[in-house]
């Protein structure tokens, strides 16, 4: 029976057992950006040539699905995912599609995880959502929340984290909470967290006004705390980095 193993990459090394699987694939799936990102890693030139780029879920389903079909020998593919790939990841359609039994999840950090340690916020108090409808702008996906219930849930539990993309971005967000009567009420603090794990990494804080109207680099996590008093919003600003 062919092993599906989902791989996460982007913030730490891989270890011994991840560094043996992927010599072991037949083939190693991969997106465009994640293509850029295993190519810092010292495992991708010995096994470049096994480096399929798809750049749709559905395609990397497709093909997983053919080889199966085709060759469902004791074969090994290695899909590689952002971070975890269970943290509104790729990993949980590829469980759906092929079965616990066949598959396997490594997860690297989170991108959120990453933010909040950038950012020196305890984050097991905050709530995680995504905006994120992925990358095929002729197949957006539905996400269960939209940017019109973000006051709410800030107003319920004063700490979200928000994965965006180029539609739902920290500007759009940014605008709509100025709009919104829980910035004219309360003072929401925002840190946008831009292309974290690369060489231009950056995070930018503000407030509302501060963002809205900004252009970020993806991929990009924002981080939004409630309630912030001047004296925290001295000690954030003058904070280096």
């Amino acid at each position: 029976m062919t092993k599906i193993y989902v791989i996460g990459i982007g913030y730490k090394p891989l270890d011994k057992r991840e560094r043996k699987i992927l010599y072991n694939s037949e083939f190693i799936l991969s997106s465009s950006r994640l293509f850029e990102v295993f190519k810092r890693y010292k495992e991708f030139k010995k096994v470049k040539e096994r480096v399929l780029v798809i750049d749709t879920v559905d395609g990397t389903v497709e093909f997983i699905k053919y080889r199966i079909k085709e060759h469902d020998e004791k074969g090994l593919i290695t899909v590689l995912a952002s971070g975890d790939p269970l943290f509104f990841g790729i990993g949980r359609r590829i469980i759906s599609e092929f079965g616990k039994d066949r598959v396997e999840i490594m997860p690297d950090l989170s991108s959120i995880q990453m933010a909040f340690s950038r950012i020196k916020e305890p984050w097991d108090n905050a709530f995680l959502m995504s905006l994120h409808r992925g990358p095929d702008p002729q197949k957006r996906r539905s996400t269960r929340y939209e940017i019109k219930d973000i006051p709410s849930l800030l107003e319920r539990h004063k700490k979200i984290a928000i994965l965006t993309d180029m539609e739902n971005n920290p500007s759009e967000i940014s605008k709509f909470l100025i709009s919104s009567s829980i910035t004219r009420d309360l003072s929401p603090i925002i840190f946008v967290c831009e292309r974290l794990g690369y060489t231009d990494e950056n995070i930018t804080t503000g407030l509302p006004e501060d963002i809205a109207g900004k252009s970020f680099s993806t991929p990009n996590v924002m981080v939004i705390l409630l309630k912030v008093n001047s004296e925290q919003w001295d000690k954030i600003k003058n904070e280096p980095g």
